[in-house]
C-alpha cells in the first residue's frame, strides 16, 4: 500500500511539473510577442474595390520558445471605419526573432468612401490604419486566442 502512495505521489508530481513548464511556455509565446503594423500597400484599383496587402509584424522577444501561431482573424480600419475583414494563416516565429503575416484584402469603394480611396491607392496622404483581432497560438492544451490591437499612422 506504502507503494502505490508513493507511486501515485510521484506520478502526480511528475504531471503537476509538466503543466507547470507548458503554462510557462503558453504564457511566454502569448505575452512576449509584440505586435505592429509591418505595412500596407495598394495591389489593384478597379472601377468598385480597392485590393490592399497588409502585413503584421510579429517580433517573438523569448529568449527559449517559439511562438507557434495557428492564424489570426480580425478586422481593418481606416480612419476608424470598419472596411475588412483580415485573415493570415499559420506561421513560426523563432526565439529573439520576427515574421509577418501577410494578407490581401478587398475593400469596396461604398466601404470606405471615393476620396480615401483615392488617398490610399496613390499614397498622397497619411491614413491612419488599425487592426484588431485574435491572433490563435498552438500550444499544449490546444489553441488559445490572444486580442491584438494594432494603430498606426501610415503614408
Amino acid at each position: 500500500m506504502k507503494k502505490f502512495k508513493l507511486f501515485l505521489f510521484l506520478l502526480l508530481s511528475a504531471v503537476f511539473t509538466c503543466s507547470c513548464a507548458s503554462v510557462k511556455n503558453i504564457q511566454e509565446q502569448m505575452v512576449n510577442c509584440k505586435y505592429s503594423l509591418a505595412g500596407v500597400a495598394t495591389e489593384d484599383v478597379s472601377l468598385t474595390n480597392l485590393t490592399l496587402s497588409v502585413g503584421v509584424l510579429i517580433t517573438n522577444n523569448s529568449k527559449t520558445s517559439p511562438a507557434k501561431v495557428n492564424r489570426f482573424k480580425g478586422k481593418l480600419y481606416l480612419n476608424d471605419n470598419d472596411v475588412a475583414d483580415i485573415a493570415f494563416g499559420a506561421m513560426q516565429v523563432e526565439p529573439m526573432s520576427s515574421a509577418v503575416g501577410k494578407a490581401q484584402v478587398v475593400v469596396p469603394f461604398e466601404k470606405i468612401g471615393k476620396n480615401i480611396a483615392g488617398l490610399v491607392a496613390t499614397n498622397s496622404m497619411s491614413i491612419k490604419y488599425k487592426v484588431v483581432g485574435n491572433i490563435y497560438f498552438d500550444t499544449a492544451i490546444g489553441q488559445l486566442p490572444f486580442p491584438v490591437a494594432i494603430e498606426q499612422q501610415l503614408k
